[in-house]
């Protein structure tokens, strides 16, 4: 039997795949092609910026906070995680997160990762520049982004949790 041969990965801050979604910065740092096990990326963006509550079909996701605070929502527990947190949902459990702090930056380990690296680029787009996109235009068609993440094995199953803080 052959072990699987993977590629030595080196990225500096300003390489790997930038896209824009939903109002974020996602950046590609590893991707399941170069793992074989996961997809690692970087998520930026402005206080506020959030997923609606969903569940994956077929992948575990775990989030670590680099900076700021970040409002991660698992089951019924929702947990203001700040910088060096880490949090990890198992499959099937509904969760989401909201950007707390402007400074807010989030590592996302989704393993195996691959479902999600097409759900991404498919609701978003090539970042022309490595920045924190504009605020998108109007309301997010939730209909059509949750066909979407259903083609790419993600479920939506609610609203994103509040950007307020928690009582």
């Amino acid at each position: 039997m052959t072990a699987l041969q993977l590629p030595t990965v080196f990225r500096r801050p300003d390489e790997g795949e930038a896209l824009w979604v939903l109002g974020g910065l996602y950046t590609y740092r590893a991707v399941p092609k170069e793992t074989g096990a996961y997809l690692l990326v970087e998520v930026e963006g402005p206080a506020g910026l959030a997923t609606p509550t969903h569940v994956h079909d077929a992948e575990e996701e775990g989030f670590y906070v680099v900076s700021g605070t970040v409002r991660i929502a698992v089951g019924d527990r929702t947990v203001d995680a700040s910088a060096g947190s880490f949090v990890m949902v198992p499959r099937g459990t509904p969760h989401a997160f909201v950007l707390a702090s402007p400074d807010a930056k989030l590592l996302l380990l989704i393993t195996p990762g691959s479902q999600h690296e097409q759900l991404f680029r498919a609701i978003g787009g090539p970042a022309p520049r490595r920045e924190v996109p504009a605020a998108p235009g109007g309301p997010i068609d939730l209909p059509a982004l949750a066909a979407v993440a259903a083609a790419n094995g993600t479920t939506l199953v609610g609203p994103p949790p509040s950007d307020r803080p928690r009582a």
